[in-house]
């Protein structure tokens, strides 16, 4: 579902344009009558597109497009206007915008190109973005292979793996926990990044009980990458919920780590992005973990404690 804001000074217009936008069944829609109030929202909401009036009081469309693309310079931003005059098509291209839009008159043509427009922003944007992802993720991979080739010691190594994800891969936070076979239990041995104490307050286990349900006791237990692409409404993360939306974690991804055909433990990565986690992002992890536990097994420090 595309998650749209919408923003007119004229309130019959804004439940029209809800209520078409809404009929495609691939469009989610929240309404403000005010540029100003938009962007504060925008501040604290993410939308997939913005979609805005021209002619405003306080601040006008392309006011409006300007400081977003100040703070936000990718996020799809569409001029849908009755003000058709080339000048101001012209000025909101060149500062940003998307798409400009007319309106007036029939609205279902004119809604359905509107849709059209929304529909292709977003899969422009989203095809930018998994660009970005895999060359963050191929620099994350390359780097840890070298960080494998040079570093000897387990604690170090795992360590730095972590912060490679976070300040390479951009990753909000990154763990790597490790088996107790005794406690069977998952041990954080590792970490980098927005932590505030998350690892300190979960426990892990690796049965079939409540404790071991979770993204990393799954990931151990069944042998495979398990992601969550959207934690708040995961009933794998269901007792992480309050922690994660606290710190901004929305979606996580836990990599078993097979060292000898055997599981020692898993790496853990979470994005402050919903839906960050697709198949060629999880295979270079998989990579990246694999290249981890070679390095342990050449070192002999693959033995969990």
């Amino acid at each position: 579902m595309i998650s749209v804001l919408y923003v007119d000074d004229d309130p019959v217009l804004l439940d029209i344009g809800k209520l078409y936008l809404e009929q495609s069944g691939t469009i989610q829609v929240e309404i403000l009558d005010s540029a100003s109030t938009a962007l504060e929202k925008i501040r604290t909401t993410r939308y997939d597109a913005v979609v805005s009036d021209f002619q405003m009081p306080e601040m006008d469309g392309i006011a409006f497009l300007k400081a977003v693309r100040a703070e936000y310079p990718f996020l799809p931003f569409i001029i849908f206007s009755g003000k058709a005059r080339e000048d101001i098509i012209i000025e909101a291209l060149n500062n940003g915008a998307d798409h400009y839009s007319q309106k007036g008159g029939d609205p279902r043509p004119q809604f359905t190109d509107l849709i059209h427009k929304i529909e292709r922003s977003v899969e422009r944007k989203q095809a930018q973005d998994t660009i970005i992802h895999l060359s963050r993720l191929n620099a994350v991979l390359s780097s840890t292979n070298r960080a494998v080739l040079r570093i000897r010691n387990r604690t170090e190594l795992l360590n730095e793996a972590c912060r490679i994800a976070v300040e390479e891969g951009k990753f909000l936070m990154a763990w790597i926990g490790m088996i107790n076979p005794e406690e069977r239990s998952v041990n954080p041995v590792a970490a980098c990044g927005y932590e505030d104490g998350y690892l300190s307050n979960i426990s892990i286990s690796v049965d079939n009980i409540p404790g071991g349900m979770g993204l990393t006791g799954t990931a151990i237990r069944e042998r495979r990458s398990v992601i969550s692409n959207d934690i708040e409404s995961d009933p794998l993360m269901a007792h992480y919920i309050e922690k994660a939306a606290r710190r901004g974690y929305r979606s996580s991804a836990s990599i078993p780590m097979n060292c000898h055909e055997r599981i020692i433990g898993a790496m853990r990565f979470y994005s402050a992005e919903k839906n960050f986690f697709n198949a060629q992002e999880i295979q270079l992890l998989e990579d990246l973990v694999t290249d981890i536990c070679f390095a342990l097994e050449l070192s002999g420090n693959d033995r969990t404690p």
